[in-house]
């Protein structure tokens, strides 16, 4: 598997996430906090970074967090293609965490 990185837009479960923080584990396995990329923004009082890109403005709801196991990302062959490092600090500020 090629190196993730940190600010990668991958997919999971066939949607787009973006990859927040590298170098975890999961049951023995490599692994990597996700959050969900959404086009649309999230109705209500639902915290979330907007993240604006070259394909366009995207959300990162900060209620869609997750830590998973590597093997489990796969390349989007779609853009965005990775968010910018001042969105991901602001990402993890929210959620607690540092890049990776």
């Amino acid at each position: 598997m090629a190196s993730l990185k940190a600010g990668m837009v991958m997919k999971h479960n066939h949607q787009k996430v973006v990859i927040l923080q590298t170098g975890l584990s999961s049951e023995g396995a490599e692994a990597v906090k996700i959050a969900r990329l959404s086009t649309r923004r999230p109705a209500g009082s639902a915290r979330s970074v907007e993240a604006k890109t070259w394909a366009g403005v995207y959300w990162i709801p900060l209620d869609q967090v997750s830590v998973v196991k590597a093997a489990g990302v796969v390349y989007a062959a779609t853009g965005p293609g990775r968010v910018s490092k001042e969105t991901l600090k602001e990402v993890l500020k929210e959620v607690g965490g540092t890049s990776g």
